[in-house]
C-alpha cells in the first residue's frame, strides 16, 4: 500500500490488487453487508453516499451486461447539481447484492443498505481494522497494520479508478461515464500516479540495488 499525504493533511491510500483481495476476503468473513459495501467501492467505484441509495430495481441489463443505476450522483463538474449514471455491475457484485436481498427480505424499491453515509464509511474502517488486527495476529495479508488503519471509503473508489485506467488500460471516457467523473481533469490524479507494482517493477528492471 502506498500512502500519499496532501497539503490539507489528508492521507490517500493506493491499494494493490493483493490488498484489495485481502480486504474482500476479510469483509466476507465479517458480514454480507460489509462484503457488499467493499465490493461496491472496489469493483463499481461507488461513493459512500451512493451506496446508501441503491435498490434492487436499480440493477438492469444492457447488451448482455449488468449495470447499476445511480440516481442524482455527485456531479464533479464545476457548478453541477448532480446527474444520473449507469455504473458497471460485475457478476460477483450482482450475486452478492442478490444474496443480500434474499437474506434481508428487501423489496425491489427498498435500499440494500438503509444506513447513513457515515455508517458506510465506518463499515469500511471496521473491515480495514480487521485486516490490521489479523496481520498483527500473524495472518498473511500484505501491508502494514497502521497503514490499513488509515484506509477510507474513498480509497476504494481510488482503487477502482487506478485499476481501470492503468492496470486494465481502459478508455478514460468509459471510466468517466461509469464512475461519474465529469472531466479529464478529475481523472488526472489517477492517470499520473504510478501503481505500487509499476514502481517496484521499474526499479527491479534497472537493477537498482
Amino acid at each position: 500500500m502506498k500512502l500519499e499525504t496532501t497539503k490539507g493533511g489528508e492521507t490517500k491510500c493506493w491499494l494493490t490488487p493483493n490488498e484489495s483481495e485481502s480486504l474482500i476476503q476479510v469483509a466476507q468473513n465479517r458480514s454480507l453487508k460489509h462484503h457488499a459495501v467493499i465490493l461496491l467501492g472496489l469493483k463499481c467505484g461507488l461513493r459512500a453516499n451512493e451506496i446508501t441509495t441503491i435498490q434492487p430495481d436499480d440493477m438492469h441489463q444492457q447488451a448482455g451486461t449488468f449495470f447499476l443505476r445511480i440516481e442524482d450522483a455527485k456531479d464533479t463538474r464545476q457548478g453541477g447539481d448532480g446527474k444520473t449514471r449507469d455504473a458497471y455491475l460485475p457478476r460477483s457484485v450482482e450475486h452478492t447484492l442478490l444474496r443480500l436481498q434474499s437474506n434481508e427480505g428487501i423489496d425491489e424499491n427498498e435500499t440494500f443498505l438503509p444506513v447513513t453515509t457515515s455508517r458506510i464509511r465506518q463499515m469500511v474502517m471496521e473491515v480495514a481494522e480487521d485486516v490490521a488486527q489479523e496481520i498483527e495476529a500473524g495472518e498473511d495479508h500484505p501491508g502494514r497494520p497502521n497503514d490499513w488503519r488509515k484506509l477510507s471509503s474513498h480509497d476504494l473508489r481510488r482503487y477502482f479508478a487506478q485499476t481501470a485506467l492503468l492496470r486494465k488500460d481502459m478508455s478514460p471516457s468509459v471510466v468517466m461515464t461509469v464512475g461519474g467523473w465529469g472531466s479529464m481533469q478529475a481523472l488526472e490524479p489517477y492517470l499520473t500516479q504510478a501503481t505500487p507494482e509499476e514502481v517496484a517493477e521499474e526499479f527491479q528492471a534497472v537493477g537498482w540495488n
